[in-house]
Parts: C-alpha cells; sequence; structure tokens
C-alpha cells in the first residue's frame, strides 16, 4: 500500500514514513512530502541514545483484524531544507509515530521490543548516513531538484535495509539473527557517532 505523494514547497519539508511489523509481512510503505504543523508534537519522538523505545510509547489502537501482526512501528526520516548564503541548508531527524505505532498483548515482551528499537535504530543510521554524505557535497540555491535526487538515494537503502532486517530475522522468530543485526546496527551507529543529531545528543 502506498500513499500518494504531497507537496508543500513553501516548507520545503520532506517527511517519510515506514511501517515496519514484528510479526508477519511489510504492512506499508508510506512516503509523503508535507509540513510538519500536520503532526501533533506530542506524538512524535525523535530518535536519542538516551531515550530508547518503551512500550509505553506504542500508543495507536492495536489492529486485530491482522492475525499474524502482533507489532507495528512507524518511524520516519524527515528533512527540512531552505536557503542560506546561495546554499542549501537542512536538518535531517529520524521520528517515531506515536499514535500509529502499537503492540498487541501477546508481543509485550523484552525481545519483541528490542526488534521495534532495531527498526528505530537503522531509521537513525540513515539519517546519520545522509547528514554525512550531506556535509561533503554542498547544493547551490536553485539546486533543489538535484538535492532532493542526492537525497533519495540513500531513502532507497534505508528502505531497503529495513525490509532485509525483517527477512533475515523472520519478523523477530529467528532470535540468534536478530542479535546479530543488534550488534551490526550498534556498531555502525557507534561508527556515525560523530553525525547524531546534535540536538538530542
Amino acid at each position: 500500500m502506498m500513499g500518494r505523494a504531497r507537496r508543500n514547497e513553501n516548507m520545503g519539508i520532506m517527511r517519510i514514513k515506514m511501517t515496519y511489523l514484528a510479526v508477519g509481512l511489510v504492512l506499508a510503505l508510506l512516503v509523503g512530502l508535507s509540513s510538519s504543523r500536520h503532526n501533533n508534537p506530542a506524538d512524535i519522538l525523535y530518535w536519542s541514545s538516551k531515550h530508547p523505545l518503551t512500550w509505553e510509547d506504542f500508543q495507536g489502537i492495536p489492529q486485530y483484524q491482522y492475525e499474524d501482526i502482533s507489532a507495528i512501528t512507524s518511524s520516519g526520516i524527515v528533512h527540512y531544507k531552505g536557503c542560506k548564503d546561495g546554499l542549501i541548508n537542512y536538518k535531517v531527524r529520524a521520528y517515531f509515530e506515536k499514535q500509529h505505532s502499537w503492540v498487541k498483548e501477546e508481543a509485550l515482551t523484552d525481545h519483541h521490543l528490542e526488534h521495534e528499537q532495531i527498526h528505530f535504530d537503522i531509521t537513525e543510521l540513515y539519517a546519520r548516513k545522509l547528514r554525512k554524505a550531506l556535509s561533503e557535497r554542498a547544493f547551490a540555491c536553485g539546486e533543489e531538484e538535484a538535492f532532493e535526487i542526492y537525497v533519495s538515494a540513500y531513502l532507497d537503502n534505508w528502505e531497503t535495509e529495513q525490509r532485509a532486517y525483517d527477512i533475515f530475522t523472520h519478523h523477530s522468530i529467528e532470535r540468534g539473527r536478530q542479535k546479530e543485526w543488534f550488534y551490526k546496527i550498534a556498531l555502525e551507529l557507534d561508527l556515525l557517532k560523530d553525525f547524531a543529531d546534535p540536538e538530542m545528543e
């Protein structure tokens, strides 16, 4: 299921969201360009190593019609861009949506929570990769289209890695493989620690 893209050229904000499952097939990929004013700030968590996800953050209503799905994490990457001193400037952030993330009672375990946190960690990893790449590549004002194409390549890779994580861990069923991904993503985040969001760290 694909969401229709919406543009708000004046705001210069791109929000990319993906919804993932702890058990079952990927339910949806939603891609949209929209203003953050449509989101309740209390509904959004920005990634921080100091505040890992808890089950209390999953405030959406469980969808019991999906019998094979026990939890859903809705996370994404948002970038804001503008123009200053002749160059495009930007802010990239990884976020989690409380009201679009939910869990059923049978999945309220540390193991399932770790699976969901790794999904969010992968989102932060690609936010860091994007920050690093943009720090090494300047775009002049007027090169907005080239900027978006450049960013899109990283977002495509982020989507691919999220799907690979669910495939290799069988949506959390393969516990050994999930632990391998835990250490893999933690190592990659540490290697890119210089590109963590300074406002959250």
